[in-house]
């Protein structure tokens, strides 16, 4: 019971010091918010040495070809574009609406095939950590032709968990909790809604199966494999690219990835995983610099191994 309370203590003291920081940084422009981002995140690359080497240790999996000084850039680049989403986000609280859209454009399917997506039932969304992908979930909520449904785990710390939850759904989107999702995902695909999962986080026991990405074993989640199995709907990559002029966003959809279903439901899953992760890698591939390459993406792995952590 003590550790609990002491747990709270610490939780709401963290987040009433970081609140004043977030008030400040949602009155930058976007355009400042990207400049001071990027020195932001070029100065974790410099501080933060054990998230710097986890990248260039998946980037030395992913790209073994590439000199070591384009895989060093590649992860400050990285890092930077870490740093202009982290910076972007607290004026996404307080924004109007037409100036955050009016820096998003898109890609992909006209506006009738997404209607009919949704009147045939809605469709499941493949993405990643990919760009300001909290700002594609906003923005997606404000489309008349697309009820935005995402699956999310709460935040360790319930202040920052409220804020951002706030901010999640402020566009009206619904959010679906991690643990017990399928009875929420059942009732949004019900309503047409299309339901977002981030799936390129390793994940690895019962919830995960080995498949190929970047040419190495990895584990990864089954969940949107089994959602595929068990909902006759269209999967969509989606994805969101920061554009070379700073503040400005590309969202790309993507045509609906074949998924298999031949009843088998090992084999299906197993299959569906390995597309899913080829449909990621793909998108990756094409703008590598703004993926999030400072989690342990191959942990477990049987030829991609990580420096242990110092106790």
């Amino acid at each position: 019971m003590r550790k609990g309370r002491m747990k709270d203590f610490a939780d709401r003291l963290l987040f009433l010091f970081a609140y004043p920081l977030i008030f400040l940084f949602s009155f930058l422009s976007p355009q400042w918010a990207v400049r001071i981002g990027k020195w932001l995140g070029r100065l974790a690359f410099v501080v933060d040495a054990r998230h710097r080497r986890i990248s260039l240790t998946n980037l030395r999996a992913a790209f073994p070809d590439l000199p070591a000084s384009q895989r060093w850039s590649l992860a400050m680049k990285a890092f930077e574009n870490l740093g202009k989403t982290l910076m972007e986000i607290p004026g996404l609280a307080r924004q109007g609406r037409e100036k955050i859209q009016g820096r998003v454009r898109y890609a992909g399917p006209s506006r009738e095939e997404w209607i009919r997506a949704r009147r045939q039932g809605g469709a499941l969304l493949l993405t990643g950590h990919i760009g300001n992908w909290e700002l594609m979930a906003l923005v997606f909520g404000w489309e008349e032709e697309a009820d935005l449904s995402f699956v999310a785990r709460p935040l360790d710390n319930p202040y920052f968990d409220r804020w951002l939850s706030r901010l999640r759904t402020r566009s009206g989107n619904r959010m679906i909790t991690k643990k017990g999702a399928l009875r929420g995902i059942r009732q949004a695909l019900r309503e047409g809604h299309f339901v977002g999962l981030l799936m390129d986080q390793g994940t690895t026991g019962r919830d995960g199966v080995f498949v190929d990405f970047f040419g190495h074993l990895a584990g990864s989640s089954v969940a949107l494999a089994f959602l595929a199995g068990r909902f006759d709907v269209p999967v969509h990559p989606v994805y969101i690219l920061r554009d070379a002029s700073g503040p400005g966003h590309t969202v790309h959809i993507g045509p609906a990835i074949p998924v298999v279903r031949t009843g088998r439901k090992k084999q299906d899953i197993l299959e569906n995983t390995q597309r899913f992760q080829k449909a990621l890698e793909e998108i990756i591939r094409r703008d590598p610099e703004q993926w999030f390459w400072m989690h342990r993406r191959w942990k477990k792995s049987p030829t991609v191994s990580y420096e242990k952590r110092k106790k």
